[in-house]
């Protein structure tokens, strides 16, 4: 009995393991001592506004890529992209239209190639044009050109093969004839190809009221003279001249 009554009494004094002696405290607190976890507060309206933005963001993201194509598309498609109307400025010898046509543009071209190439066009109207000067090219709106020019002055026409061909201040004569010159241009007759630019140098020496006032100079060489030269006035004159003397008198 002494036995049984000393291992009762080491069960009693054995200790608690920390486990046990936490589960005997919690039992000891009262319910409402014990700490509670703190409640989440949720604002649901703000995630769902920020969540409303993302997929606003997210659609443009994608739609704005496919309008700015659809847009791309749509104007190629449509006739603003191609030449649409072409203008002249500053021509008054040559016609509008024989300018149009060297530029050897039409309506099936894109105006996208015509503004990279302007420069291009403008030397092309220049090389196919001999009377004129300058020439460039100005976009206006969508599908209008502009094609400003300047042209070389015109000093008077040459009789060749049956027909008029004009003479430029430069000295060149246009292959192109026609049969009706302008009247207030003199007409050059005689001249070989070295004396016709040198008769046009001393031409620009005479006063204009003089210069509109001729209408033909010929290359009479008379009285064994290779220097005489003949002017015939719109008032029925005709004054007969030497080159090397003329601009001095």
């Amino acid at each position: 009995m002494t036995l049984a009554w000393l291992r009762k009494k080491e069960q009693q004094s054995d200790p608690l393991t920390p486990w046990q002696q936490y589960q005997a405290r919690q039992q000891q607190t009262p319910r409402h001592d014990r700490r509670q976890k703190p409640k989440l507060d949720v604002n649901l309206p703000k995630i769902q506004t920020l969540r409303r933005r993302k997929l606003v963001k997210n659609l443009v993201l994608i739609l704005l890529p496919l309008l700015l194509l659809l847009g791309v598309f749509g104007y190629f498609a449509s006739p603003l992209s191609k030449v649409g109307l072409v203008s002249v400025q500053g021509v008054t010898t040559v016609p509008d239209q024989q300018v149009i046509n060297a530029t050897k543009l039409s309506d099936d071209d894109l105006m996208l190639s015509v503004a990279f190439h302007k420069n291009a066009i403008a030397q092309r109207v220049q090389k196919s044009l001999p009377e004129i000067k300058t020439a460039s090219l100005t976009i206006k709106g969508f599908n209008r050109i502009i094609i400003k020019t300047s042209e070389y002055q015109t000093v008077g026409y040459v009789y060749q093969k049956h027909a008029y061909h004009k003479i430029l201040v430069t000295g060149e004569v246009l292959a192109a004839g026609t049969q009706t010159p302008v009247t207030t241009y003199p007409v050059f007759s005689g001249f070989t190809a070295k004396e016709l630019p040198q008769m046009i140098t001393l031409l620009k020496q005479f006063p204009a009221a003089i210069r509109r006032d001729i209408s033909e100079i010929d290359a009479s060489r008379g009285d064994a003279n290779p220097n005489q030269i003949a002017l015939n006035m719109n008032d029925g004159y005709r004054i007969i001249a030497d080159t090397r003397t003329i601009a001095k008198k």
